[in-house]
């Protein structure tokens, strides 16, 4: 009996020992891997993200720049395009009926004819008769041949801008004076310049088919230079402050136009050897 007591004591010292012993605190090595992120790293973080957050802005705002400047480039090419082929078609297709042309029915004719260039400081006025007539609008009420006018005049809706208008009419016996009703045909031409081949080099003169030394006869052919703006017309307002400071620039088209019906024309002065196109 005093054995079995004794056993009993010796194992409950082993236990109680034990408990003592017993650490309530977590592990460290796990605790450690469970920590959370310095203040070192948040803030190397932060200005990763803000450096691609600026490399990405940039790129959209060259990618915008870019963009503006191709349809700025579109609406200046579209422009030069419009006025160039449309006077150049005109032009190419002009033609003068005199009294004396037998071949065209001079005596006999029903209308009169006129190619006549007026020179007015930066800009010019032409005033042609032409055979390849082309409606500007379908389903008009125009014929094939007419009396057409193109004159650049200063623009209503945008003070300082001028604007290329063309005018037509059909040809009568009536006296080529007044201007037919003009309509606008290309928005902030700058001018417009036609200088006519006289036979030995471009001419800055005047021209006109019904008097002096160019009576009844066309120029060989013409060089057509046109001026626009490089910028719209809403340039100055107060949607674009910065385009106020500065004139905008200039963009030209330069061209040569062969006249069809001048080809029998004898030119006013003798032809040279050697020609300059510009």
């Amino acid at each position: 009996m005093k054995i079995h007591v004794k056993n009993f004591l010796n194992n409950f010292r082993e236990q109680k020992l034990k408990i003592k012993c017993f650490d309530p605190l977590p592990n460290t090595a796990l605790y450690q891997t469970q920590s959370g992120m310095t203040l070192l790293e948040i803030m190397v973080t932060m200005g990763i993200l803000l450096s691609l957050t600026v490399a990405v802005s940039s790129l959209l705002r060259s990618t915008l720049d870019v963009k503006q400047a191709l349809a700025r480039e579109s609406r200046i090419n579209h422009r030069l395009s419009l006025a160039s082929s449309r006077i150049a078609y005109d032009i190419e297709h002009a033609f003068i009926t005199g009294l004396n042309d037998e071949h065209r029915g001079g005596a006999t004719r029903r209308f009169k004819t006129i190619f006549k260039i007026d020179k007015g400081g930066e800009t010019d006025k032409l005033y042609l008769s032409t055979s390849g007539q082309m409606p500007l609008r379908k389903l008009a009420k125009e014929g094939d041949t007419g009396y057409v006018v193109y004159e650049v005049r200063d623009a209503k809706d945008a003070p300082g801008r001028k604007h290329l208008y063309r005018g037509y009419s059909p040809l009568t016996l009536d006296d080529l004076k007044a201007d037919p009703p003009m309509k606008l045909l290309v928005r902030n031409i700058k001018s417009i310049k036609v200088i006519p081949w006289r036979g030995d080099d471009w001419t800055t003169d005047r021209w006109d088919s019904s008097r002096g030394e160019w009576r009844d006869r066309l120029p060989q052919m013409v060089k057509l230079e046109i001026d626009t703006w490089s910028e719209d017309d809403n340039v100055g307002t107060e949607a674009n402050p910065i385009a106020q400071s500065g004139e905008p620039g200039v963009v030209s088209v330069k061209t040569v136009v062969r006249l069809q019906n001048a080809r029998f024309m004898k030119e006013i002065k003798q032809p040279n050897t050697s020609m300059r196109l510009y």
